[in-house]
């Protein structure tokens, strides 16, 4: 068992590295997570779980997980992007609609619930009814690697990461930022400022960036004390807080920047492989190797039932669940 979680614990940089019109399906799940109790009714079961044995799940590699306002959950998997409102399940892939891959490597909905897809070969939009899709023949992308996205609801932008640059997308317009090498992840602060992970291949560094009105901001990990690490994912906090989950050959470790400084928020002291996070009111809650409440030393790891699959994403829905993506085990939402 050890060894296993320790081979999944070395998978996860490698994966994260690499990755690269009919009708829709409708299926009617065997589980629906709405029909359960609402949370604080005894009755409310702690974890509900899919995989592609159990419901309509595509795939059990779930690489990318967004909710939007409505609600409405948006998983992208290794074999095409699932969508699930109320008790209703819809699948898309390439056999039913326009999607450029079916391997989905990053998602985000904007408040209007029309959906982003980022894949290895090109961006997708679909608002329920239509589709678009991007690539270096017809867009400003110059590469059509999507490996991350934000968005930001107080300007409708879009900002999608390549594999050598960043796009911005506000009302339609598009404006190509600058290259990069690879881009792990990406949050949007409450002033509008770009924030986002990058590894640099060559050199073996991580740097935390912040874009802002033409202006880049770099902090570069090695330099604050976590060599060899790197940002896999990045949030903001109610009170405009930067907090990066980072990860490495040694270091695990989240940390915390309030306009001023950085500072190391507590580890619990079993917690491995960071990939994921989500922030709940003042909670931070992490996911990779394990996944555990953040902020206490003694702080257990919980187990996911029926597998023990790294966390590869995470997102929060409108009553509080966690929603984890998982290496193989496929959704698991958690009370």
């Amino acid at each position: 068992m050890y060894m296993k979680k320790f081979i999944y614990l070395l998978m996860i940089p490698v994966l994260l590295l690499s990755l690269s019109c009919k009708k829709s399906n409708i299926h009617p799940p065997k589980t629906s997570e709405e029909e359960l109790p609402q949370p604080g009714n005894s009755n409310f079961p702690e974890w509900v779980t899919y995989d592609h044995a159990s419901s309509p799940l595509p795939n059990d590699q779930v690489n990318a997980i967004a909710i939007g306002k409505n609600n409405v959950k948006w998983m992208g998997t290794a074999e095409g992007l699932a969508r699930l409102e109320g008790t209703q399940w819809t699948i898309y892939n390439t056999g039913n609609s326009p999607l450029p891959s079916n391997h989905i490597q990053a998602l985000t909905v904007e408040d209007n619930g029309t959906v982003w897809v980022g894949t290895p070969d090109g961006l997708a939009r679909f608002n329920g009814t239509n589709w678009n899709v991007y690539t270096t023949a017809n867009s400003l992308l110059t590469n059509n690697g999507i490996k991350c996205m934000a968005y930001d609801a107080g300007r409708n932008t879009v900002w999608a990461g390549t594999e050598e640059g960043i796009i911005k997308i506000t009302n339609g317009n598009w404006q190509y930022i600058d290259h990069f090498e690879t881009i792990l992840s990406m949050a949007v602060d409450h002033n509008g400022a770009l924030w986002m992970g990058e590894f640099k291949g060559f050199s073996f560094v991580g740097v935390i960036k912040k874009y802002q009105n033409g202006q880049w901001t770099s902090y570069r990990l090695d330099q604050l004390g976590y060599a060899s690490a790197f940002a896999y994912s990045i949030a903001v906090d109610k009170n405009d807080r930067i907090v990066a989950a980072l990860a490495g050959t040694v270091v695990k470790a989240v940390i915390r920047f309030d306009g001023n400084h950085w500072e190391e928020v507590t580890r619990p002291e079993q917690a491995r492989g960071f990939r994921a996070m989500v922030i709940q009111n003042d909670k931070i809650w992490v996911g990779g190797a394990t996944f555990t409440l953040y902020g206490d030393r003694k702080s257990p790891v919980i187990a996911i039932p029926g597998t023990n699959s790294p966390v590869l994403s995470m997102a929060l829905d409108a009553n509080g669940r966690k929603w984890l993506g998982t290496y193989d085990g496929g959704v698991a939402v958690y009370r």
